[in-house]
């Protein structure tokens, strides 16, 4: 990510007794929940450092930070909840960049209000796509000087942090009202095709291309009375991957990565998926080999994800579930101070320091900085109290885990894993950015190497060791009382009043009939980003019902990524900042597909608004409408082998990903995973008819499909060598889909 994130703490927690004895430890019980963040349209995004453009609308949600205008995906929370009887614990993703003390804290507070004793591990997705304003500020220097975390998160904002922490809390707590028997399985794969090195200053200490390759799997089976698996429950996915596939200059509110390999690959396996960030500090999103871009190229990482995750997950069908079983959950709060880190009085700021001036100018010339040589620059942070930060250990029978409070770098990361082999496990991972954020973790030669990342991390080059040691100390005590990570303290939201609507919602702009592969588009208005962003089902007519549309067997079409909603409010935030009273003006887009069944479609929207003072419901369905064939076959292509046959390639219409100034506009979804979408996806199946002339000679000719050689499949007669001209008249081809082509193609071939 690209800011330097560091807590501000001053409360601290006492030591805990003993875990309880394992002799009185049941089978183990699990349950995932998820629970949907409301981040309202407008919140900015944290993760880059953003300046706003000209034509910023502005929000009542953003201060600094450029305005969000839609949503992609919704963020959420997702809750694993376990039990064994004895150990009660959750492992809480959360759609959003990095973790902090104060979420942490406020999560904490809000289980306790409920009577849910059950300690947790809440872990970012390390998105760069979704909410910021929840970093609590840090200042450099003295109280009065710059708030450094700002520059990436946006200015600290305890509502939008309540908001998170309500969903973080809701979903651990509907999670263990749903517990089940299961038994446990894990497995991994090579996933190197989705992610990439990002961190070239360390190619001298560990080589190119060195990173955290594996995608594991972790299995969950329900089981009988006896403990025999009967069917798949849940499954975790753990991959290391930057969350940047869209750009600071995207203005909707995304998931990005993470969320588009949850979303695939719970499609693709039939139950709830988990994703856990792992050792990222140093990986980046790999680029599709196919030029998908933005939105699609999300929608081609989690096809990519979903086949491999389906590999790993019937290699990790679970045994027998034992009638004891292990569950090991135990915090430790480690010392943050200058001396406990190992550096001398002068070598590094007291309070700790950003912006490290170390190693060379770039890649082409890597420097190693050593300390001996004398006090590196370093910008002091603020004075503020001792405090401990997290480092969590969470072993399930025999897959066993630490989270890191941070962006682990690849090699931090394995020697943290290798921290937990004492413990006997099959599976070792390591969670990254949970618990509390400092930046990134290196080694102390890697970080000395220079790059962006040093500059970001405030403990400077001694942390990422003195975190191994930390971790293999907890590996070492975890059966005694450990120091307490330090409780932040909790700022009472302002709340902001609703905003009226300017009058009672309507209907804008309705669908109309039109082709598979088209964009849907209905505009209403409703209510303000704080009450929610309205929910978009599609339904179809069966039977002379509406009902849902499946986006999978197990998912119905509600919302992103399949449909995009976007906000427009006049007059604009930006225009009039203190208007009470706006047009809320929502656009629901779904990109139909060229495999879309036919027949009448209608889109249903539901939300909140405020009108003369009420907040009332509404619904919408828009006009049904009917979803033809497509006649967007437009390319055709031959070339003659060796062997006499013509082979001739039919195409769609290309469908490159659009942009207006980083925006996604148009081509959101992958029609073609075999094929570049600038090409244009290939027609498959079906028949051909078509007329070849060479000369004055034509003649009226029959093209089959071949499975095998990706085209359809021409023969022409012996000895006629020369220039062929290839014609499909309109709808003289219709491929498996039942889609034609609308106007007629031609191609020529030499033969």
């Amino acid at each position: 990510m690209r800011v330097l994130l560091l807590p501000l703490v001053v409360v601290f927690c006492a030591c805990p007794p003993p875990p309880a004895s394992s002799n009185d430890a049941g089978p183990l019980q699990a349950a995932i929940a998820t629970t949907v963040v409301d981040v309202p349209v407008g919140a900015p995004t944290g993760g880059y450092s953003r300046d706003k453009t000209d034509d910023d609308p502005g929000s009542r949600w953003a201060k600094n930070f450029p305005s969000t205008k839609g949503v992609h995906t919704d963020a959420s929370a997702r809750a694993l909840a376990l039990t064994n009887g004895v150990t009660r614990t959750a492992l809480v993703r959360l759609d959003v960049c990095l973790i902090t003390p104060s979420l942490r804290t406020r999560i904490r507070q809000k289980l306790d209000a409920a009577q849910e004793p059950a300690s947790f591990i809440i872990q970012a997705t390390h998105t760069h796509g979704h909410v910021a304003r929840f970093f609590q500020p840090a200042h450099l220097g003295n109280p009065s000087g710059p708030d450094f975390v700002a520059f990436g998160m946006d200015t600290y904002d305890a509502e939008l942090e309540e908001r998170l922490a309500a969903a973080a809390a809701a979903s651990v707590i509907e999670a263990f009202a749903h517990l089940k028997r299961v038994s446990v399985g894990s497995a991994s794969v090579e996933a190197s095709e989705l992610n990439a090195d990002r961190r070239c200053e360390n190619d001298p200490m560990y080589g190119p291309e060195f990173r955290n390759k594996q995608l594991t799997v972790v299995r969950f089976d329900e089981v009988d009375d006896s403990g025999t698996p009967t069917k798949p429950f849940a499954a975790l996915v753990h991959y290391s991957v930057h969350g940047t596939v869209m750009s600071g200059s995207n203005p909707l509110l995304t998931t990005d990565i993470s969320g588009a390999i949850e979303l695939a690959t719970s499609d693709a396996l039939g139950v709830p998926v988990v994703f856990a960030q792992g050792s990222a500090g140093d990986v980046s999103p790999a680029g599709s080999a196919l030029g998908f871009d933005g939105t699609q190229r999300l929608e081609w990482a989690g096809h990519v994800a979903s086949k491999l995750a389906r590999t790993a997950f019937e290699q990790a069908k679970p045994g027998v579930a034992p009638a004891k079983a292990k569950l090991v959950h135990v915090d430790r709060g480690v010392l943050l101070t200058r001396e406990v880190l190992g550096y001398q009085r002068g070598e590094f700021p007291e309070h700790g320091g950003i912006g490290c001036q170390v190693g060379g100018r770039s890649c082409a010339n890597v420097v190693l900085t050593p300390p001996a040589e004398g006090a590196l620059l370093c910008a002091p942070v603020e004075p503020r109290p001792r405090l401990r930060t997290a480092i969590t250990l969470l072993q399930i029978e025999d897959i066993a885990m630490m989270s890191l409070p941070g962006e682990p770098t690849t090699a931090v990361g394995q020697k943290v894993a290798a921290t937990l082999a004492p413990l006997g496990a099959s599976t070792n991972l390591v969670l990254g950015y949970a618990q509390d954020h400092y930046g990134y973790l290196l080694e102390q030669d890697d970080f000395l190497r220079g790059g962006y990342e040093p500059t970001v991390s405030p403990w400077g080059w001694r942390m990422g060791q003195y975190l191994i040691d930390e971790a293999t100390k907890l590996v070492a005590t975890k059966d005694s009382p450990q120091e307490q990570p330090t409780s932040a303290t909790i700022e009472e939201p302002m709340r902001r009043a609703v905003e009226e609507s300017d009058a009672t919602p309507i209907i804008v702009t309705d669908t109309t009939d039109l082709e598979r592969g088209a964009l849907v588009r209905f505009v209403f208005t409703g209510g303000e980003p704080g009450l929610g962003t309205p929910t978009i089902s599609v339904e179809r007519e069966v039977a002379g019902a509406f009902v849902a549309v499946m986006a999978s067997p197990t998912r119905a079409l509600v919302n992103g990524p399949e449909v995009i909603r976007r906000y427009d409010a006049t007059p604009t935030v930006a225009n009039e900042p203190a208007a009470t009273k706006r047009r809320h003006e929502w656009t629901a887009l779904w990109e139909t597909l060229p495999d879309a069944p036919e027949g009448k479609y209608r889109l249903v929207a539901t939300g909140r608004a405020q009108v003369n003072g009420a907040v009332q419901p509404y619904r919408f369905e828009s006009h049904a409408f009917t979803l033809r064939v497509s006649t967007g076959i437009t390319q055709l292509s031959a070339r003659s082998l060796t062997d006499g046959r013509v082979l001739v390639t039919a195409r769609y219409e290309p469908t490159p990903m659009r942009f207006d100034r980083g925006e996604p506009v148009a081509n959101f979804r992958v029609r073609d995973f075999d094929s570049r979408s600038d090409r244009g996806m290939l027609a498959r199946g079906g028949s051909m008819m078509l007329t070849a002339k060479l000369g004055t000679n034509s003649m009226a000719l029959p093209a089959s499909w071949s499975d095998a050689e990706q085209a359809y499949v021409l023969t022409l007669p012996t000895g006629t060598s020369g220039t062929w001209d290839l014609t499909v008249d309109p709808a003289g081809l219709v491929d498996g889909l039942g889609n034609t082509n609308g106007a007629r193609l031609t191609t020529r071939f030499e033969r």
